[in-house]
């Protein structure tokens, strides 16, 4: 099964709470990359590096998104047919911000499963969502 990475776990990931959380994402996107199933849509790389640039400069974010690049991810960018799919998926759900429910729609397409803690995903029935 396709796993589709959301912003959320990136930041997890690269800018950990603590030492536990660090150890469980590591797994995690270890696993990722030995399964060879991960996914990183395009728009989801546009809002880490943001974040990223935002705290801790735009050369941080440039490595940072450079090695996601070279990860072995599958990156994914948005195609007209994920973006009607996500705009029907808002029309049904007005709270779950766009970007989400663009997240969901790859996902449904790629019968994956977004990793993710963001509650919002919790609202779009039917979807599989996993985190760490």
């Amino acid at each position: 099964m396709k796993e589709v990475l959301d912003t959320r776990f990136l930041v997890a990931h690269f800018a950990p709470e603590d030492d536990a959380m660090r150890e469980r994402t590591t797994a995690r996107m270890r696993s990722i990359r030995r399964r060879g199933n991960g996914v990183l849509p395009a728009l989801v790389l546009g809002e880490f590096f943001n974040q990223v640039c935002q705290r801790s400069g735009r050369d941080s974010a440039q490595r940072i998104c450079e090695y996601l690049l070279l990860s072995g991810l599958d990156v994914v960018p948005l195609r007209p047919e994920t973006a009607m799919a996500a705009g029907e998926i808002r029309c049904a759900h007005r709270r779950v911000p766009m970007g989400d429910c663009v997240m969901a729609a790859l996902a449904q397409e790629l019968d994956g499963c977004v990793v993710s803690d963001d509650p919002h995903f919790k609202e779009i029935r039917g979807l599989r969502v996993g985190w760490i």
